[in-house]
Order: structure tokens, then sequence, then C-alpha cells
């Protein structure tokens, strides 16, 4: 049975959240490289679209400039580095995929990098991830209530960090952070040109560094370069990483969590197929290979045709059929948009009509004679709110299961390689309890779960089923090697806080200036 009742230290989301893609970028010759930042962002798009923004620095000072939007619309071709002083041999970006903890995004308030400036020192950070409550309030202790930002939990790190005593950055990176070991990765420039990469304790949020002969890139996802000869690196859990003129200098200025507790929701869906999971060259879309063989072991049915849902799922579904002796068919594609594909992702629009109209639009059935009286079995990564399947009723919207009932398909059965999520996300993805497929509440207010079959009925299809807890350990298994790797509180799972023991060697009190 899932968990229902979540941890005391689990809160309902209600917050800002961050799940987003950040870069750096710097030169070991001192080239002015800095306007490849936004084609380093573009590549991590799928990330977030609600704002991006960058940071340089030159002669002590650091130079910002955000915008709303996806990174062509606030960096278009020609756009002016050199009159908003951003020409530099380093700097950091960031894309946003942002909340407000209700159903409109944050205005540009939110976007990023953020900077904080105390006693003429000035740092500016990029942010992926969310701070879980009691950690936030753990750091925002820290910081003189004046000066507490008071929203964003990229303000509190970026005050901790400069407020915080030592004589360097690496000192005053640790004083802050002390204790804080849990979701985030962040990239930071400093004031005197240095460029760091940081991984949390726990290695929830990925972050990467690859090298050639002239420049060092940090970034959330490998896909944001791919020359031959630039050498990927995963930055480890409590790992601080320094881009120098002489490479790079590692420093594991954190203790690990005792169990890495990566995002099973990223790996699965919010990442590209094409970035690399592990420096052996395992990449996400091999991950996903192994859910659909996992997936084909607990569950068959004699469909006429195993179809996936783009793109997530279509390597799920190929290696699913595969698995059976069958093929794969493509019946859906997405729409193009003035000549390209849609790469919007309705599971971070900015609210929930936005999802439907998006899902509503995005997806089109390329040979209904195809599904005429099959029987169709849809993969698909996960099932959350329902939105992508089901559609907007009240809005008379369809989803995926419409389209294809629509288009002559005499049953529509589902199968999906993630667990019935049961609990929001507090540590990066905008997931609202409420708002879930698998939840209702009674009339005491309490959450209880609903049936396959009563999911089935609220999307419109003739069956669904989800792939076990134990499936997606065996496929981390047969990917990474160990089982225990992944945060899952989002599908019932114990809550990564109340598997970290709290009393660790680090988490002494720091006095802050």
């Amino acid at each position: 049975m899932a968990n229902l009742e979540l941890s005391p230290r689990y809160r309902e989301v209600n917050g800002p959240q961050e799940a987003c893609g950040i870069t750096a970028i710097f030169s070991k010759t001192g080239e002015p490289v800095s306007p490849m930042t936004p084609s380093l962002q573009s590549q991590l798009q799928h990330r977030g679209a609600d704002s991006a923004g960058m940071s340089t620095v030159s002669n002590g000072n650091i130079n910002t400039f955000v915008g709303l939007g996806k990174v062509a619309e606030v960096f278009p071709q020609n756009f002016p580095f050199g009159e908003h002083g951003l020409i530099s041999d380093r700097a950091i970006g960031h894309n946003r995929y942002g909340t407000s903890g209700g159903d409109n995004k944050d205005d540009s308030h939110g976007a990023q990098p953020i900077t904080a400036e105390w006693r003429n020192r000035k740092i500016a950070i990029a942010y992926n991830g969310n701070l879980p409550n009691i950690l936030r309030e753990k750091l925002k202790s820290r910081i003189p209530e004046k000066i507490r930002d008071g929203i964003f939990d990229t303000q509190d790190i970026a005050n901790a960090i400069v407020l915080s005593p030592g004589n360097s950055w690496e000192e005053k990176i640790k004083n802050a952070l002390n204790g804080i070991y849990m979701a985030y990765s962040l990239t930071i420039l400093t004031d005197d040109g240095r460029v760091f990469g940081l991984r949390g304790p726990s290695g929830t949020w990925p972050l990467w560094y690859g090298e050639t002969k002239d420049k060092i890139i940090f970034a959330s996802e490998t896909r944001v370069c791919k020359e031959e000869n630039i050498k990927w690196k995963e930055v480890e859990s409590g790992e601080l990483v320094e881009a120098t003129p002489n490479g790079v200098v590692r420093k594991k200025i954190f203790e690990e969590t005792k169990q890495l507790l990566r995002c099973v929701l990223h790996d699965t869906y919010g990442a590209k197929q094409d970035s690399l999971m592990t420096e052996e060259g395992v990449t996400y879309g091999n991950f996903r290979q192994e859910l659909g063989r996992q997936l084909a072991r607990e569950y068959s049915i004699d469909a006429d045709l195993i179809v996936g849902v783009p793109n997530t799922a279509l390597v799920i579904a190929k290696t699913y059929a595969e698995t059976l002796g069958r093929t794969a068919t493509t019946l859906i594609e997405k729409r193009e948009e003035n000549g390209e594909k849609s790469e919007v992702r309705g599971f971070i629009a900015p609210n929930i009509d936005e999802t439907s109209r998006i899902v509503s639009k995005k997806y089109k059935i390329t040979n209904p004679e195809l599904a005429k009286d099959k029987k169709v079995l849809l993969i698909d990564d996960s099932l959350i709110r329902g939105l992508t399947m089901g559609g907007d009723p009240k809005n008379n919207l369809k989803g995926v299961v419409g389209f294809v009932k629509d288009a002559g398909a005499r049953e529509v059965h589902l199968a999906v390689v993630l667990p019935k999520f049961v609990n929001g996300c507090d540590m990066g993805y905008y997931i609202k309890k409420n708002q879930l497929v698998a939840l209702a509440r009674n009339e005491n207010g309490k959450y209880i779960e609903h049936s396959e079959g009563e999911i089935a009925n609220l999307i419109g299809a003739n069956s669904v089923h989800f792939l076990s807890i134990d499936g997606v350990k065996r496929a981390y298994e047969k990917t990474l090697g160990k089982k225990e790797v992944a945060c899952m509180a989002c599908v019932g799972q114990p809550h990564p806080i109340d598997t970290i023991r709290l009393e660790r060697p680090y988490e002494h009190a720091v006095s802050m200036r």
C-alpha cells in the first residue's frame, strides 16, 4: 500500500520551487566565451522555459541579464552582449522552471542567476533544486532577519554564502551550506572571477563538467556540448569543483549522504535521453530501455498495437515490445510549430488549464487507419495529473486516450513505467498532492488511493497498469549496479529526510557575521 501519510518533516508544497537547467563556462586562455552561454542553455530548454539569464564578471564587477521566456526570446540572434557588459572569459547561465505555489508563475523577480552582496564581496549563483522546508528554515536561521529574502531559497543560498565566515570562498560556501544536504546543484561566479560547480551531499540533482584544451563547461546535462574532444565527468555528491586555467580542482567539502538519492522522475522523464547518466557512457535512454524491459516482464497484454507516447516513452515502448517479441508502432507524433516539433512540456506549464491546452494541441495521430478497430496499448513514462492521457473534460480538451479513440481504436489501455504517484514533491518538481489523479479526498478530508480501474475510468482508458517499485529498483540495478539509489517519495516510498541520519559530523552550529 502506498504511503499516504507523510513524514511530519514533509509539508504540502505551497512555496516556490526550482528544477532548472544550469551551466557555467570558463576559458583557460582568456578568450571571451560568455556569448556561448545561451547556446548551452538552449540545449536545456526542456528543463524550464519561464525565464533565462546569465552572469559574467569583469574587473571585479558581476553583470547579470535575465528575462522572461525561452532562451531564444531572452537572447535572440544578434543580442548585444557588449552593451550589457556580458563579454567575459567566464559566465554562468540558467533556465528556470519555477512556481509561485499557485496556478501562476512568478514574474522576473525569480529569474536567475541570483546575486548577493555583503561588505564589498559579491557572488552570482545559478541553482537547480529545491530545499525541503526543514532545511530551508535551518539555512534561513543563519541569515540576519532584516536581509532575508523571504520568497526564494535561491536568494537564501546566495545570501548565506556571501554572509558566512571564512577567508576564502571555499570556506564561506562550506560554512553557509553546512548541514544543508539536499536537494540542490549550483554553479557559482564570484567577484574575483572564480567559477565553481557544487553538487549537494544527497546527489539528488546532477551536475557535470566537461573539459577541452581551451575551456571548461559545467552543466545539468552533458547534451549541452558534444565536441568530440570534450571529456565529461560527474561532480560527485558533496563535491565542489573549480575551473582554473590549469584545469579543474576537485574538493570534497561535504560528507555525502549514506544513500545516493537521485530523482526517479528526473531520470525517467526530466533529462533528455541522449545525456550521460554515468561517466562510463550509460545514458538516460539506456535506463529507460531497461524500464521498458522490466514493464514487459511484469505486465503483458494481447494488444494489436504497442504505441509509445512521444518523446520520452518511445524508447520505452520499443524495448517493451522487443522483450515480448513484438514491434512498437508509430501512431502518435508531436505537432510542428514553425517547422519544428513542439518541445513545450505540459508538465511544467504555468497552470493546469495551460497544461491541458498544450496537451490538446501537442499531439497528432499520424495514420488513423492503423488504429481503426484495434486494441491499442499506450506506453508512457508516468501518470501524474492525468491531463496528458485524459485531457480536461470541463474545458472540452482531449488527451492522448481521446485522440486514439477518435482514430477508431476499439480499446485503449495504458501502461506506465513509474508507479502510482501518491505524494507531492518538495525537492524540485512542482507536484501538488491535491492534483494527483491517483488520489481523492474523502468526507473527512483524508486522502484515499484510487484503484487502477478507477484511474482508468478517470482518463477514459479501458485499463491502466503501473510498474512496481521493485521493477523500478531492478531497472536501476541493471543500469547502475545498485537498487537503492533514488528518491521515490512521490510514489509512496519514505521521504529522503527520513532516511538520512540527521546528526551528522558537520552539522554543528555556524555563527554568521
